[in-house]
């Protein structure tokens, strides 16, 4: 068996290969392009079979996802390990402070005698393309929502009255308004013609007297009148559904994605595709966890224990891994009080005891969690008689 440990830079790796019991065969480093990848490929042909092959890296975002994927083409599995945990490694096994990418490609190269190698397989390309879709896409969601803030601060200056008379909220009829009309001095100047322009649009639910009040709020507004906002106002606008847009293509790509995957996560009750996507992204391959305890940590769900003599300490949740993962977890964490009974139950008997309403959320993220874990492991549906 061989121990292969790469260390990844943006513009070069760093190779060290190693037998299973620590003797060095060489090292190398390679640059991050073809020619660098073929140096790579014809090292470990010379290894022999794949499958006498451990590679290891250490997880460093977006430089190592195409000589990932160009190893997974080939027929390589590997192991990524978390910064933290070679760092701590290396603190173990040496009280030198010295550290280089060689240094750090034969540490990697150690590791893969030390832990259970649970390898990527192959399908790492599609994943990591639905993972690359679903991260675009929440960063375009908190642009979007960034809009509404900027569009929500701008009315309290121009036009304060306007978003509570909506009951705070921008839907399609008031922000056709906002967009063709722009300024309260204009909305308070609106006749019948425009009336039957809204009236249409809304579906008959903009009826004539919200549209004669609208028009009194905006002829008695305290807002303030500038230029400036009647260009900023469309722009925000603009952007907002530019946005949409985008969000709404990534929908479809997503979930034509995810519905080549295996997963079943879709089939628990109030999580639709776009939600089970993201989940299945940041999870990954699911067989790299041999429990659903080795997932909660993943996902940095796992409380902090500080432990020496008699005493023991446990503190709040370690917040490791994916933020997105765990954003996921809490938001349906309360959705599902509405479709799973006994988590509904679970919540409010924590609650009569007095705990808080988040720390009751997270206890209910490591259930799912768990639930995820046995419906992926088993390839099996969710089956509401097996929650506990």
């Amino acid at each position: 068996m061989f121990h292969v440990g790469i260390d990844i830079s943006k513009f070069k790796h760093d190779c060290f290969i190693a037998t299973n019991a620590g003797d060095k065969i060489g090292s190398f480093t390679f640059t991050n392009d073809h020619d660098g990848f073929q140096t790579l490929k014809s090292e470990l042909e010379s290894l022999g079979k794949q499958n006498q092959i451990k590679i290891g890296f250490e997880s460093t975002g977006h430089y190592g996802i195409n000589l990932k994927s160009f190893l997974s083409k080939l027929g390589y599995t590997h192991l990524e390990f978390n910064p933290q945990l070679t760092n701590k490694f290396s603190k173990a096994t040496s009280l030198r402070k010295a550290k280089t990418d060689k240094i750090d490609a034969k540490l990697i190269a150690s590791m893969l005698g030390h832990f259970d190698y649970k390898s990527l397989h192959t399908s790492f390309y599609h994943e990591n393309d639905l993972k690359e879709l679903v991260r675009l896409r929440d960063k375009y969601l908190e642009s979007r929502s960034k809009e509404l803030v900027n569009l929500t601060n701008a009315l309290d200056k121009v036009f304060p009255e306007f978003k509570p008379f909506f009951n705070n909220t921008f839907g399609k009829t008031p922000m056709y308004i906002l967009k063709r009309y722009k300024t309260k001095e204009k909305i308070a100047n609106l006749n019948n013609s425009h009336y039957e322009t809204l009236r249409k649009m809304s579906m008959g639910k903009f009826n004539y007297p919200k549209f004669s009040k609208l028009r009194h709020l905006a002829k008695t507004s305290v807002g303030v009148s500038s230029e400036v906002y009647e260009i900023m106002i469309p722009m925000i606008i603009d952007n907002y559904y530019h946005f949409n847009n985008l969000i709404e293509q990534l929908d479809q790509q997503i979930t034509t994605l995810y519905n080549k995957t295996r997963s079943l996560i879709h089939t628990i009750p109030g999580i639709g595709i776009i939600t089970a996507a993201s989940i299945y992204a940041e999870i990954g391959n699911i067989n790299r966890f041999n429990n659903a305890g080795q997932l909660t940590a993943y996902a940095g769900l796992d409380v902090s224990v500080n432990q020496s003599g008699l005493k023991e300490h446990r503190g709040k949740i370690v917040r490791r891994g994916s933020p997105l993962l765990r954003k996921k977890l809490f938001n349906y964490s309360f959705i599902s009080l509405r479709f799973i009974p006994q988590f509904h139950d679970y919540y409010h008997k924590k609650k009569s005891l007095g705990k808080h309403h988040k720390v009751v959320l997270i206890h209910l993220c490591r259930k799912i969690l768990r639930m995820i874990f046995h419906i992926e492991s088993n390839k099996i549906p969710f089956d509401i008689n097996k929650v506990k």
